[in-house]
C-alpha cells in the first residue's frame, strides 16, 4: 500500500479471478469450520432446507443491493451512509465497531488454531495425557453446570491450554505462548493488507488455491484413514428420529420446519459467515465496476462460493468428529462459539483414538488458519479503508507513511486481543461473544433504510421498477432477519447470564460492551455530522436529513445506461494522485496555439466524447515520468503518439493541482456555436 493511493476513495478494479479468489473462503470464515457441523449434528442433514431458503430469500437480494451500492459510490459503508443520508453515518459506524469486536475475538480463536497446530507434532499428543475426570463441585458451582464428565482433550484444552480460572474474579496473569499465537496472527494479518486492496487481491489468488489444495488432501485422507467415519457421516447428516422425539403424526421435515432454533441457527450462520452486515459486501462493491454485468457477474461469484464452499468444508471435517464422543465443559458453556468443542475436543480425540498421523493433523490446522486468516484480513482491510481517510492530518504527519500507520493499526489491535489471553480470557470471551451482537437486530433495521433509499434512487438501471423490486425485496429480507434476531433475544439470549450469581459485576460490563456500539457510533456519528456542517443549527439539523444526491460515475465502464453504455459527462474523472486535484470539463485543444476552426463546431452539430481519428491527447512532458502535476484523460490513456493529423478537438477533463498551476481552457459549445472562457 503506497502511501495512500489504495486507500482513495476510488480503489482499484478487481479482476474475475481475483474476485473469485477472494470470495471463495472469505465468504465462509470461522462458521464453516465449526458452526456448520455443530448445526448440522444438531438437526441432521435436514438443516440445508433452512440454511438454502434462507440463502435465497435473505442472502440474495442483501448482497445484491450492497454490492450494487458500494459499485456505484465507490466508498465503503460508512461513505455510503454519509452520501444518502448524512445523519445516518453513526448507524455504518456502529456496524464497524460490531464487527470490530468480533474481528478481536476472532483473532483470539485463530490464535487457538495456530498452537494446536504445533502442538499436534508432538508425540505423544499432548491431550493423550490427560485422564477424564469430574468437576470438582466448587467448578460445578461456579459455572453451575453439575455432575459433568470432561474428557481428556476437553480436560487439556481448559486447564492445561487457557490455564482457567476458577472464575471471572480471580484475574490470573497473560499465558506467553497464547500471546505469541496472537501475536503471530496480527502479524499474518498485517502481511495480507500490507499493500492495500490490490495488494490484497494477489495475496487471495496465492493462499485461495493452496487452501483448496489443503482441504483436497485432508479430505481424501479422512476417508481413507478413519475407520468409522460411515457412522459419522450418518450421525451427522441422517435424521434419528428418537434423537429427535417426532411425534408419529407429524413428518420429519414438517416437525424441523415448526422448530424456532431450525431457522434461527440458519440466521445465525448467515450474519456471521457471510457478514450481512458487517460491511463487506458494500467493499467488495467498491472493486468492481458499476454497470449490471459487473455487479451481476460478482453477485453469481460470491453467491456460488457461499453455496458450495461450506459443503466442502463439512465433507473434508465430518470424517473427524465423532458425535458420539462427549464434549464436556466446552460444549456447555454459554457465550462459546457453536462448534468449539469439534475443533479442540472432538478432532483430537479422534486424532489420538485411531494414531493418525501428526502431519495431517498439523495439515488440518493449517488449513483452518489460512481460511479464517482471509475472512479475518478482508473484515480488517475493510475496516481499515473506513477509519484511514477519517484520522487527522496530525497522525499523519507523526507516522509520515502508510505501511507504519498500518503497523501500528494492527499493533492496537493485538494489544485489545491480550485481555482475552490471561487466565480469566475465556470468561471475558464468553461474555464478549454473548452480548456484543445483542442489538444487532436494531443496526438490521436502522441500516435498511440508506440501503432502500440508495438504491431506489440511483440512475444505473433504466427500469424503476426493478429498483424498487429489489428494494421492497431488501426491506423484507432485512425485517425478517431482525424478526429472528428479536426472537431469538427475547426467549433464548435475554433470560442467560454468561457469569453465576456471585459475578454480577461481569453480566453489567456484558452490557456495557452491548450498548457501547450504539453510543459510540451512533451518537457521536450524528454529533460529528452536525458539527462539521456550516450554518446555524437548524441548518445544520435539515442538511443532516437532506437526502444526498446518487453519484453518477463517469469511468469507461461505469455506464450510465447498463444497456447502452452511455457515460454520463458531468462528473469529474477519478484521481489516483495524492495531491488534491482542480478538475473541470475543457475541449481537448491542439497542442498548438492556433484557434479552433468554427467548420468544428457548427450549430445543432453533435459530437463524440471522443472523436474516433483522434490518437492521443498531447499531454505535459512530466506526466510520463509519474509527475502528477498535471494530467488529462484520453480515449488511448496516453498509450499511442500523438499527430498533427489528429482531430484536435473533444471533450475530456482536464487536472492540475490547486497550489502549483492556473488553468485557462476555451471551451466551444457543441449546441449554439458560442464560445465561452473558464
Amino acid at each position: 500500500m503506497s502511501d495512500s493511493v489504495d486507500l482513495n476513495p476510488c480503489p482499484s478494479k478487481w479482476s474475475l479471478l481475483q474476485l473469485g479468489a477472494i470470495c471463495a473462503f472469505t465468504s465462509l470464515g470461522y462458521s464453516g469450520f465449526t458452526s456448520l457441523p455443530f448445526y448440522v449434528y444438531k438437526h441432521s442433514g435436514l438443516f440445508a432446507i433452512s440454511y438454502y431458503v434462507l440463502l435465497v430469500l435473505i442472502c440474495t437480494p442483501l448482497c445484491y443491493v450492497q454490492l450494487k451500492l458500494g459499485a456505484l459510490y465507490k466508498r465503503a459503508i460508512v461513505g455510503i451512509f454519509s452520501q444518502i443520508l448524512p445523519l445516518y453515518k453513526g448507524f455504518a459506524a456502529a456496524l464497524l465497531i460490531m464487527t470490530y469486536f468480533r474481528s478481536i475475538t476472532h483473532a483470539l480463536e485463530i490464535s487457538y488454531g495456530v498452537y494446536y497446530m504445533f502442538a499436534s507434532c508432538m508425540r505423544p499428543f499432548p491431550w493423550a495425557l490427560q485422564q477424564e475426570v469430574n468437576m470438582s463441585s466448587h467448578e460445578a458451582k461456579i459455572t453451575i453446570f453439575d455432575n459433568i464428565k470432561t474428557t481428556p482433550e476437553d480436560s487439556y484444552f481448559i486447564n492445561d491450554f487457557l490455564q482457567r480460572a476458577p472464575h471471572i474474579g480471580s484475574w490470573g496473569p497473560l499465558v506467553w505462548y497464547l500471546v505469541l499465537c496472537a501475536l503471530t496472527v496480527w502479524i499474518l494479518v498485517y502481511l495480507v493488507i500490507l499493500k492495500g486492496s490490490r495488494g490484497f487481491a494477489k495475496v487471495m489468488i496465492i493462499i485461495a488455491p493452496v487452501t483448496a489444495v489443503l482441504i483436497v488432501i485432508i479430505t481424501i485422507y479422512g476417508y481413507a484413514a478413519v475407520p468409522d467415519h460411515q457412522i459419522s457421516l450418518k450421525r451427522f447428516l441422517f435424521t434419528d428420529l428418537k434423537k429427535f422425539s417426532v411425534p408419529e403424526s407429524q413428518s420429519t421435515v414438517g416437525y424441523f420446519m415448526s422448530f424456532s432454533e431450525f431457522w434461527l441457527d440458519a440466521v445465525d450462520l448467515h450474519v456471521y459467515g457471510l457478514g450481512l452486515w458487517a460491511g463487506t459486501l458494500p467493499f467488495l462493491g467498491t472493486h468492481i465496476a458499476c454497470n449490471k454485468k459487473s455487479v451481476t457477474r460478482t453477485w453469481a461469484i460470491l453467491t456460488a462460493c457461499y453455496i458450495f464452499s461450506p459443503v466442502i468444508i463439512l465433507i473434508m471435517i465430518m470424517p473427524f468428529i465423532d458425535p458420539r464422543y462427549p464434549r464436556g465443559i466446552l460444549s456447555s458453556e454459554v457465550g462459546v462459539k457453536p462448534g468449539l468443542s469439534y475443533l479442540f475436543v472432538s478432532i483430537p480425540h479422534t486424532f489420538h483414538k485411531y494414531a493418525l498421523s501428526p502431519f495431517m493433523l498439523f495439515l488440518l490446522y493449517a488449513t483452518y488458519i489460512l481460511l479464517n486468516i482471509q475472512h479475518l484480513s478482508l473484515h480488517i482491510l475493510m475496516i481499515w479503508e473506513n477509519v484511514w481517510p477519517s484520522l487527522p492530518k496530525v497522525v499523519m504527519a507523526f507516522f509520515k507513511k502508510t505501511p507504519i500507520l498500518l503497523a501500528a493499526f494492527c499493533f492496537v489491535s493485538f494489544l485489545l486481543t491480550s485481555p482475552y489471553l490471561s487466565q480469566c480470557g475465556l470468561y471475558l470471551y464468553q461474555i464478549v461473544c454473548f452480548y456484543v451482537d445483542r442489538l444487532l437486530f436494531a443496526m438490521v433495521i436502522f441500516s435498511m433504510v440508506p440501503f432502500i433509499i440508495g438504491f431506489i434512487r440511483q440512475e444505473t438501471l433504466r427500469m424503476p421498477i426493478d429498483r424498487i423490486f429489489m428494494g421492497i425485496w431488501y426491506g423484507a429480507a432485512s425485517l425478517v432477519a431482525a424478526c429472528f434476531l428479536i426472537y431469538n433475544f427475547i426467549v433464548f439470549v435475554y433470560p442467560e447470564s454468561v457469569v453465576s450469581y456471585e459475578q454480577r459485576w461481569a453480566e453489567n460490563l456484558g452490557w456495557c460492551i452491548s450498548v457501547s456500539p450504539c453510543l459510540l457510533g451512533v451518537l457521536l456519528g450524528a454529533v460529528h455530522t452536525i458539527f462539521t456542517m456550516s450554518g446555524s443549527l437548524k441548518e445544520r439539523l435539515v442538511q443532516s436529513v437532506k437526502l444526498g444526491s446518487p453519484p453518477i460515475s463517469d469511468l469507461p465502464d461505469d455506464c450510465l445506461s447498463v444497456d447502452t453504455g452511455d457515460t454520463d459527462l458531468k462528473t469529474p474523472c477519478s484521481s489516483r494522485h495524492n495531491t488534491p486535484m482542480t478538475q473541470a470539463r475543457a475541449p481537448l485543444l491542439k497542442h498548438h496555439s492556433n484557434t479552433l476552426a468554427e467548420k468544428h463546431s457548427q450549430i445543432n452539430t453533435a459530437h463524440t466524447l471522443f472523436p474516433p481519428k483522434l490518437g492521443q491527447l498531447a499531454l505535459a512532458p512530466n506526466v510520463d515520468q509519474g509527475d502528477p502535476s498535471s494530467c488529462i484523460n484520453s480515449p488511448t490513456a496516453g498509450r499511442e503518439p500523438f499527430t498533427q493529423d489528429s482531430v484536435p478537438f473533444g471533450y475530456g477533463t482536464l487536472q492540475a493541482a490547486k497550489s502549483k498551476a492556473t488553468v485557462e481552457v476555451v471551451i466551444k459549445s457543441t449546441s449554439d456555436g458560442n464560445i465561452a472562457r473558464l
